[in-house]
Order: C-alpha cells, then sequence, then structure tokens
C-alpha cells in the first residue's frame, strides 16, 4: 500500500530551506567585514549554524524513500517508474540549473573559448559543481543510484537495519580517514560517502517510523529523546560557532597548537557533521511537535514553503547574485539593512517565481521539478476548528502529555 503523505515532512523542508537561505545571505556579512567587527560574531554564527539546511534535506530524501519503499515488493515496474521520476523530476532540473548557472557565471567572469567552455561544463556537471549549492542534488543523485543495492541490503540485514545509525557513522568516518590518508580526493564534500550517516539516519526513521510514533507516544520515552536530542544540538551548536569563529578570527592558531595532531585534523569534519546530524533530526522531531500546535494558517504557510521548497534551493542564488550587485560595502546601517533586505527580498521572490512556474508554464517540472499545489486546510479540519471555538472548547495538555480538548471547567488550569 502507498503511504499516506505527511505534512510534518514538508513542514522539515520549509526549516531546512529557511536555514539554507540564512547561510547564503549572511555569507556576504562573513566575507566582507573584518574579524574584528562588533557585528563579525552575529554573522558568524548566522553562517554557521544554518548550516544544516543541505544535510536535513540529503537526511529527508533518505527517509522518503525508505518510508515509501521499504515495505514494498521490490519489482522492476517498480524501481524501472522509481528511476523515471527521478529522472524526470530530480536530474533534468538538475542539469537546466547547472546549464543556468555555469552560462551565468562564465559571462561575468570567466573569458573561455566554446571548447574551453564546453570542457569545463562537463566536467562541472558530473561532480555537481557548475555551482556551489548544487552538490547537494549531485548527492541525491547517487543516493537514488545506490538505493536498490542498499534497500536490499536492509531487507536481508536485522543486523543493518537495527544499528544502521552507528553503522553510517562508522562508514563516513572511515571515508574521512581514508581520504585524508590515501586517497586525498579534492572535491570530497561531493561524494557520497561523506554523507552516509544522513543517509543511514534517514533509513533508520523510514524503516521504524511507525515504531517510533507509537513509542514517543510514552511521556518518559518522549522525554529522553527530546532531551537527548537537545543537548546534544545545543552542546554541537556552541563547539561549531565557536570553533569556525575561532578559525575566521585567527584564535585557533593560539589554542589549537595544544590539541593532538588528530584532532587539529578533524575538528572542522567533527563539529560540521556531528552539528548537522543533531540539527537534522531536532527539525524532524520539531515537524512532529509543531504539526498540531501551530494555526491552521501558519501551518499553511510553513506547508506553502516546503511544498516549494526545492525549486527555491535551485533560484535562490541567481537572485542573490542580482541583489549583491547593487550595495556590497557603504555605511555600516546600509550594509547591514541591505542584508536583512536582501535575505526577505530574496526568499520571497524566489518562491514567486516557483509559483509561477506551477501556475502559468505547463512544462514547470523541467524547472523545478514535480511540486504540491497549493496547501489548503481541509474543510473537515475547519469545520471542527469552529465547531470548537463556537462551544467553547480549548486545548490542553491530558496527564500523558498529548493535546486533547474540553469544555469542563476542571481542565482549564492545563489551558494552553
Amino acid at each position: 500500500m502507498k503511504k499516506k503523505s505527511l505534512d510534518e515532512l514538508q513542514l522539515a523542508r520549509a526549516f531546512a530551506i529557511i536555514a539554507v537561505l540564512v547561510v547564503h545571505s549572511s555569507s556576504q556579512g562573513v566575507t566582507k567585514l573584518p574579524p574584528d567587527s562588533t557585528l563579525f560574531p552575529i554573522y558568524n554564527f548566522l553562517n554557521i549554524a544554518g548550516k544544516l539546511g543541505t544535510p536535513t534535506f540529503i537526511m529527508l530524501s533518505s527517509f522518503v524513500l525508505f518510508y515509501n519503499y521499504y515495505h514494498r515488493k521490490l519489482t522492476f515496474d517498480l524501481m524501472k517508474n522509481f528511476y523515471k521520476k527521478r529522472l524526470k523530476f530530480i536530474l533534468l532540473p538538475y542539469v537546466v540549473f547547472s546549464s543556468l548557472y555555469f552560462g551565468l557565471t562564465w559571462y561575468l567572469y570567466y573569458d573561455f573559448t566554446i571548447q574551453e567552455a564546453a570542457d569545463n561544463f562537463i566536467w562541472k556537471l558530473s561532480l555537481g559543481k557548475a555551482y556551489p549549492h548544487l552538490y547537494f542534488v549531485f548527492i541525491s543523485v547517487q543516493l537514488y543510484v545506490l538505493f536498490p543495492f542498499l534497500i536490499l541490503l536492509f531487507k536481508k540485514s536485522d543486523f543493518l537495519r537495527k544499528n544502521a545509525i552507528w553503522l553510517g557513522l562508522v562508514i563516513q568516518w572511515l571515508w574521512v580517514w581514508a581520504n585524508r590518508e590515501y586517497f586525498q580526493v579534492p572535491f570530497k564534500g561531493s561524494i557520497s560517502l561523506s554523507y552516509m550517516s544522513f543517509y543511514f539516519v534517514g533509513a533508520y526513521l523510514g524503516i521504524y517510523y511507525d515504531t517510533i510514533l507509537e513509542k514517543m507516544k510514552e511521556k518518559a520515552y518522549r522525554i529522553r529523546t527530546i532531551s537527548f536530542l537537545t543537548v546534544g544540538y545545543l552542546a554541537m551548536l556552541g563547539l561549531y560557532t565557536s570553533y569556525m569563529l575561532f578559525q575566521r578570527t585567527g584564535v585557533y592558531v593560539d589554542i589549537s597548537e595544544h590539541w593532538p595532531e588528530w584532532i587539529n585534523a578533524n575538528m572542522a569534519e567533527f563539529t560540521w557533521a556531528t552539528h548537522a546530524l543533531f540539527a537534522g533530526v531536532m527539525l524532524f522531531v520539531l515537524a512532529h511537535i509543531l504539526n498540531d500546535r501551530i494555526s491552521l494558517k501558519t501551518k499553511a504557510l510553513f506547508m506553502e514553503i516546503g511544498a516549494t521548497s526545492f525549486g527555491i534551493y535551485l533560484v535562490h542564488p541567481m537572485l542573490l547574485i542580482f541583489f549583491r550587485s547593487f550595495i556590497s560595502g557603504g555605511s555600516p546601517v546600509l550594509f547591514h539593512t541591505w542584508q536583512i533586505t536582501t535575505f526577505f527580498a530574496v526568499f520571497i521572490l524566489s518562491w514567486l517565481i516557483v509559483r509561477f512556474f506551477y501556475t502559468a508554464v505547463p512544462g514547470y517540472w523541467v524547472f523545478f521539478g514535480k511540486m504540491a499545489p497549493l496547501f489548503e486546510v481541509p474543510k473537515k479540519e475547519k469545520a471542527r476548528k469552529e465547531e470548537r471555538e463556537n462551544s467553547g472548547m480549548f486545548r490542553y495538555k491530558d496527564d500523558d502529555g498529548n493535546w486533547a480538548y474540553s469544555d469542563f471547567p476542571g481542565d482549564r488550569k492545563n489551558k494552553r
């Protein structure tokens, strides 16, 4: 049976794309401001704390695949359909936008001959490097290539299923070590092995999703899980942002000499990867927590952001190039105001462009892949909400910490 679509998934995608935009919008502050500037630590924090978006998308892609396909019988027709959709809705937009970004950067920055440009484009297309953010799609394509092999392994091995989280971490770190010691691949970030922990965590969540939801109904399990994720995320957020601030300001030169060499060699990778993994799972959990707690209008807004997130991801750097061509310096007030303006303008314009293509261009999927229509609150849900409001009912938490509705006066002490 086909799995139901999850609103929580769209909410998680919305949070992830917002993080991506924060990173890319704050990058100019990090590169243009002197390290001793008063606001440099703020730009550094936003730029580093937001580096959870793309890894979260990778984890969510793995979750979707295993959630939808693990419990189904793998047939030739099923796999043919799987690859047909990925070629049509993922790979084709990737090629189109790789061409657009390569052409734009060729026009703005390079002086290639036609032959040099063609050779350079093919090389960059094959590595996801036609523009920096496109590596995400390239990594996703590698996941699709590996997917039949991975799902067969997960189906056959109970050990692999139950231990997927730590096994993914081991595989990823073995690759990090082997690449540093032996292979020394300069484009490591374009290799799927660098994201194996995100693949495997997504696989684990997809396979055991219903079981995990049942366990999360138990108050003690829920508290332990959320506490562990929160503490881990906050600890790694502090470590990662601090480490990068030290590195960017030169402080790390003074303190790193007291660390063992293996810590110096792996600190950047460890802080990024561990922070991103905790953050990705936290976003996924947060989406489930907020799904039934935010207002219907707020949910509709985030559902729309999630539905258009792939298109926003593809198009927004082009708008950043445009906005940054106007102001890249000037007085502090002008510069900082323009950074904030750029974030919101790029966000809104990216969404407008994606939705315009969806409504006005029959073959919109060539550019932005498959897209959900505008989210509409189900009529039954609207009717239930209006009925509760008209009857004076209110929402409260029961003894197990779950949301419930009542008009009994005794429950008002827990009113939310």
